[in-house]
Order: C-alpha cells, then sequence, then structure tokens
C-alpha cells in the first residue's frame, strides 16, 4: 500500500506545474539506475541464451526474474528523489518500500500463482514510472545515458563469466546436480530451503525433518522466488543471484554512496557515484576472496545493509530526536532482516546503531542502559536460535588464528579497516557534527567486525565478520572522498580516468582473467562426466575459445546433445523416477535409498553429496539418508543426526515408524535409478 501511495502522489505530480520541472530534475543515483537495470538485463540475456537448448527454464522466467530486479531499482530510485532530494519524509518510506518489493514474491508461498494479479501491474507499473522519469530527466546528457547503459551492459557480461566461474550456483547447475559434479554448498541450501517452503521445517531433510540452526532469510527468500518463477529451488539460486542480487547489490552500493555524502559536497557525477565505489570492490576482490558473489545468505544480509546506512545518516542529524516513528521502525524491521540473514553482519549492524542511538542520547549510563537492553532481547535470542555457530563463540580466544589459517581471507580485509580508520579520523576532524557521528558509527563497525574475527575461535566464518568492514570502508571512503582527499586532489578524477582503472584492476585480477577458461572447462568437464557416466569415450580436448562457442552461442547444437545425453545418466533416471509418482507435489511424502542401490550411492564424485540428491533436486526429505556406513563418507553438515541415520536394510514397518517422527505418511524406496516402490503408512 505504501509503494502504491508513493506512485499515485508521483503521478499527481506530473500534473502540477512547478512540481513536474522537480520531479523531471536530473539525479545522480540515475546513473545507478540505467546501470543496474541493463546490468539485470544482461544477465537474464545470457542466462536464457546458455539455458534455451539445455531444456529450460522458459525464456519468459528470466524476462520476470528481470522484471522484479528493475522495480526494485525504480522503486528506490523514484522514491530517493521524491522523499529525500526533494526533502519530504526521509529515507525510512525509501527503504521500507524498496523492502517491500525485495520480498514481493514471497506472497507466492501464501497465495500461490494469484500473486501475479498484483505483482505484474505493480512490478510493470514501477518499471514504467522509472524508466520514464529517467529518460525524461533534463539534466542528464544522453551521453551520460549512454555511458551507463554501456558500463552495466559490460559488468552484466563481466559478472556472468566471474559467478559461473566460481562453480556454485551456475547455468550448468540442473545438469550438474544430477551428474554429480554440483558444488555442496548449493545442494546444501537448496535442501534447507525446499524444507522450509514445502514442510515449514528447518531442516536439510537428510533423515526425516531433523531440526538444525540456521539463518533462514536468503532460502527463504530464494525459495519463494522459484515459486513465483515456478521453476526448481536448485533453477533459482542462479537465477535469483546472477538476475536479480548481484546488480541490485551494485546498485544499493551506490545508493548507499550517494546518501551518505555530506549535504555541501561538491560533485554530484552519477558516474563517479556508481563507478568508484565498484573501483574499490574491484582493489579489493585483487587480493581478498569474493565470497559474496556466491554466499546467499551474505549477499542478502550486505545488500540490506547497504540499503539500512542511509538511514543511519538520516538519524545522524542533530534534529534527530528517538521516539516511535517511521525511522525506528524501519531500523527494526531491516535489523532484523539482516539478522536472519546472516547473524553476524547483523551483529555488526546493532552494534552500529546502538552506538549512534546512545551518541544521539548523550553517551550517558542511563541512555546505555535504556538502549542496549531491548537491542539485546532482540539479538540475543535471534543469534541463539538461527545461528548455526550458536555457542561456538564462546569456545575461547584464539587471538589472529584466522589471520594465520586464511591470510588471503583476512589481510585485504585488515588494510581495508585501516584505510577506513584513517578515512574517519580526517572526516572526524574536518566535518560537521552530522559527519562525526557517521565517521564514529563507521569506526564502531570496523571495532565490531575487526575483535571477533582476530580474537575468536570461529575458523573461516570470521570471514563474514572481517568482510563487513570492507564494504563499509568502500561505502565511506567513495562518500566522504572530497573530504579526505580535498576538492583539489579529486578535480582528475573523472569516468574517463575511473574505467580504465576498473579494466586494468580487473585484467590483474587472477580470478575475473581466467573466469571464461573456467566457464568453458565447466561445459567440457561436464560433458566428460556425462560420457564417462554413460560408458562413452572421454573425447578430444577443445579450446577455450570453441568451449565458450558452443556454451553461449544461440541454439548452438552441443548443447542440446548434451542435454539428451544428461537424461541417460543414472541420477537423471532416478529423479525422472521421483517426480513420476508425483513426489513434487506431496507434502508428506519421504524417500529412502537402500544400500545396495549402487548406483545412487555413487551419483557424485564427492560422496558427501549423495545424501543432498533428493531434498535438494527433487524437494522431499529422505528417511536414513546418510551414506551408508560401509562407504566410510564423511558429512557435508553439521553432526545433528542419530548413530543409525545412514542408509541400511530397513522393513515397511520401521520405515513407517520413523517417518512418522516427522509426521510424513508415505514413503518411495527408490531401488533403483528406474525402480520406485510406494508404502502408504497408517495415519495415527
Amino acid at each position: 500500500m505504501l509503494i502504491t501511495q508513493r506512485l499515485i502522489e508521483a503521478s499527481a505530480s506530473k500534473l502540477g506545474g512547478d512540481e513536474s520541472h522537480i520531479t523531471l530534475t536530473s539525479s545522480p543515483i540515475y546513473f545507478s539506475a540505467v546501470f543496474g537495470w541493463s546490468m539485470s538485463a544482461v544477465s537474464a540475456v545470457m542466462c536464457a541464451v546458455v539455458r534455451m537448448p539445455l531444456g529450460g527454464p522458459h525464456w519468459s522466467v528470466f524476462v520476470k526474474a528481470f522484471l522484479l530486479a528493475a522495480a526494485i531499482i525504480s522503486c528506490a530510485t523514484v522514491l530517493t528523489i521524491r522523499c529525500v532530494e526533494q526533502r519530504r519524509s526521509g529515507y525510512a518510506p525509501v527503504l521500507l518500500s524498496t523492502l517491500a518489493v525485495i520480498f514481493l514474491p514471497c506472497l507466492a508461498w501464501l497465495i500461490g500463482a494469484a500473486t501475479d494479479i498484483v505483482a505484474y501491474p505493480l512490478l510493470l507499473g514501477l518499471v514504467a514510472f522509472g524508466a520514464r522519469q529517467v529518460i525524461a530527466a533534463r539534466d542528464m546528457p544522453g551521453s551520460r545515458f549512454m555511458l551507463a547503459l554501456t558500463c552495466g551492459c559490460v559488468a552484466g557480461v563481466g559478472y556472468f563469466f566471474v559467478v559461473n566461474s566460481k562453480g556454485y550456483a551456475t547455468v550448468l547447475t540442473p545438469e550438474q546436480a544430477v551428474v554429480g559434479t554440483q558444488h555442496l554448498d548449493t545442494l546444501f541450501h537448496a535442501a534447507i530451503a525446499n524444507m522450509l517452503l514445502k514442510y515449514g521445517a528447518l531442516s536439510f531433510g537428510l533423515d526425516g525433518l531433523t531440526p538444525i540452526k540456521y539463518h533462514v532469510l536468503s532460502h527463504i527468500w530464494l525459495g519463494c522466488l522459484g515459486i513465483w518463477l515456478r521453476v526448481p529451488t536448485l533453477d533459482v539460486y542462479y537465477i535469483g543471484a546472477q538476475i536479480v542480487a548481484i546488480p541490485m547489490l551494485l546498485f544499493s552500493l551506490a545508493l548507499a554512496v550517494h546518501l551518505l555524502r555530506p549535504r555541501k559536497t561538491g560533485s554530484d557525477d552519477g558516474a563517479l557515484i556508481t563507478l568508484v565505489p565498484l573501483l574499490l570492490l574491484f582493489a579489493a576482490d585483487l587480493w581478498g576472496w569474493t565470497s559474496y558473489l556466491v554466499s546467499e545468505s551474505y549477499f542478502v544480509s550486505i545488500i540490506l545493509l547497504l540499503l539500512a546506512l542511509p538511514l543511519l545518516a538520516e538519524i545522524a542529524a542533530d534534529e534527530f530526536r528517538l521516539r516511535p516513528s517511521l525511522q525506528i521502525s524501519g531500523l527494526v524491521i531491516t535489523g532484523i532482516l539482516i539478522q536472519l540473514s546472516k547473524v553476524s553482519v547483523g551483529v555488526i549492524f546493532w552494534g552500529g546503531t546502538g552506538f549512534l542511538l546512545w551518541r544521539q542520547q548523550g553517551l550517558t549510563l542511563r541512555a546505555l542502559i535504556k538502549l542496549a537492553l531491548p537491542i539485546l532481547l532482540l539479538v540475543a535470542p535471534l543469534a541463539a536460535i538461527f545461528s548455526p555457530d550458536a555457542g561456538s563463540y564462546s569456545r575461547g580466544f584464539s587471538p589472529i588464528r584466522f589471520v594465520v589459517d586464511y591470510p588471503r581471507g583476512a589481510w585485504p580485509n585488515i588494510a581495508a579497516h585501516l584505510v577506513l580508520l584513517c578515512a574517519a579520523a580526517k572526516v572526524w576532524l574536518s566535518g560537521s557534527a552530522r559527519d562525526r557521528k557517521i565517521a564514529e558509527t563507521f569506526v564502531i563497525i570496523m571495532v565490531g567486525c575487526l575483535l571477533p574475527a582476530l580474537l575468536l575461535d570461529i575458523y573461516d566464518t570470521a570471514y563474514y565478520f572481517v568482510n563487513v568492514g570492507t564494504w563499509g570502508c568502500i561505502v565511506f571512503v567513495s562518500a566522504y572522498g572530497p573530504v579526505i582527499f580535498g576538492e583539489r586532489g579529486l578535480r582528475l578524477l573523472t569516468p574517463g580516468i575511473v574505467i580504465p582503472a576498473i579494466v586494468l584492476v580487473a585484467l590483474a585480477t587472477g580470478e575475473k582473467r581466467s573466469s571464461l577458461k573456467k566457464v568453458a572447462l565447466q561445459f567440457e568437464d561436464l560433458r566428460t562426466r556425462v560420457r564417462t557416466l554413460n560408458g562413452e569415450g572421454v573425447g578430444t580436448d577443445i579450446k577455450t575459445w570453441q568451449g565458450l562457442l558452443e556454451l553461449l552461442a544461440p541454439g548452438h547444437p552441443a548443447r542440446a546433445a548434451l542435454a539428451d545425453d544428461v537424461k541417460r545418466t543414472s541420477g537423471a533416471q532416478a529423479k525422472q523416477t521421483l517426480l513420476s509418482v508425483g513426489l513434487a507435489q506431496d507434502r508428506h511424502a519421504a524417500v529412502f535409498v537402500p544400500p545396495d542401490n549402487s548406483a545412487y550411492w555413487s551419483t557424485y564424485e564427492d560422496c558427501r553429496g549423495d545424501p543432498f540428491f533428493v531434498s535438494a533436486i527433487i524437494g522431499v526429505p529422505l528417511l536414513k539418508g546418510l551414506t551408508p556406513s560401509a562407504l566410510k563418507c564423511g558429512l557435508y553438515s553439521p553432526p545433528v543426526y542419530a548413530p543409525d541415520a545412514s542408509s541400511a536394510p530397513t522393513t515397511d514397518i520401521q520405515l513407517c515408524l520413523r517417518a512418522a517422527k516427522s509426521k510424513l505418511t508415505t514413503v518411495i524406496v527408490l531401488g533403483a535409478p528406474t525402480v520406485a516402490r510406494k508404502i502408504d503408512c497408517p495415519r495415527e
């Protein structure tokens, strides 16, 4: 309703004389909007081109995903201009409305296909209004529009190769999953999403609905997106990330930089507001990890954090008063969502937010207690319930273990924190009261990132603390560049300088430079795996350019041939057998795979992936679904299962008793890839 109200007001303003002139004035954020739209569109086109000969999804699915991304960007753009730049109602309506559009697909979880009745008019209206406002902007030269369009298209192509080269959720995931080469992390998360949305249980589905602890928001969002798009969960993991989330991440980064800038800043060049943060991000990628591209929970939490930062800047104003308001509602809602997406990011966000509110209240003990108690009562239970590492943070101190064990993940982020500290000190010494408070808040965020990572015994989880500070550094340095370096020092900083710098840094980064070759190798490895499973010859090696041509050329017969070959593998046959008995729609069924079904238990090159085959691909829990003990295979999940959870010879009665513990009434016994037997268990 809030979004609809804003659009009605915007439409009315076009009839209002002077208001019309203001609405059509250009804004720096227009460049970011065009960049995000074009990046998402190119990603959608490339995914559709690759997938069509492989058997789907249908091209309309990719258009629908682009429509969501474009509508999110349009909503944030239009309302930023009306509510913030025109000083009408502040940033809180922008934040809450944007969140409403982001999570609009979750209606599909509640009302199914009827969601389209609400979604299509709203999304199309937002995109149409946003595009009209950008095109009609009087102060945006055509050259700037074309530059934004070109940069977005290039970013779409570049990120397509970088994301897919990492081998997590890729455009080849549907085939990789059934032949056993899919990265296990994607199976892990798809299984959680399936169990949440289909059974309402937080579980992996490896032995009934055994409960686990995990941050759930990204799984709910992607799972709901899959329901809305009408595609399997594994498909939506690459569609949601590449077409919706990554363009939205870069747009949110530019939006945060734009709205955090000092009120009397020098340049309003939208190109620099978009491209300078991208250059700094590429510089961080040069040596560090790029988990933000493949960790769904992390990139969702960072998007939410970036969207929330302008609200913190607004709260830092001298006129702010702590009272029930839309601002406080926005803080609480966003903070909870961040916490549900990634507990580490949520804890850091609440630390910075709590300090800023305390700073505004006067730094008294009474104010500290008044603020700390409700924040702790909110954060602590969420962390205890949803954090997979709950309880591990108190194991004890292990100073700099993360730095020693994972230097590549640690040092670039530590360097970014030092840069942030120096930049904040410069701003604090020369900035306004608002700027000082923002600088102090970012330092508190930095401390909240560094201390757990450097002191606690939390292994590689420390990255998801320390890297948050790198994002803070990028936003702060980009927003306060004129204050830090001086207007004169940045006079030569133009798009003509920044764009070549981005290209040079990208070419200097091994991960980006080799991404084309890695994508081509994935396609060839998939074909080799399929030939091996089908008992055929391995084939001859092909050159990188040839592999890319076969993967990307519209309608290339090599992909159609691969799709046919995949259907003959035992994994594809097992999938088809399970789907043929109606498991995809049955919410009270489970699957049991006997230990003598050797074809199933040898599907994955890494045997830890075999238990996830059913719960991740079919979306149905297993019973006694861990690998048979004779295979001596480890777990790719927390050790939450009973000793008898491994597959073993079991009677029908025993299976029904086990199914009853999870309130399941049907068991499908998959004896072979093409043989399934149904057990109807007696209802209690």
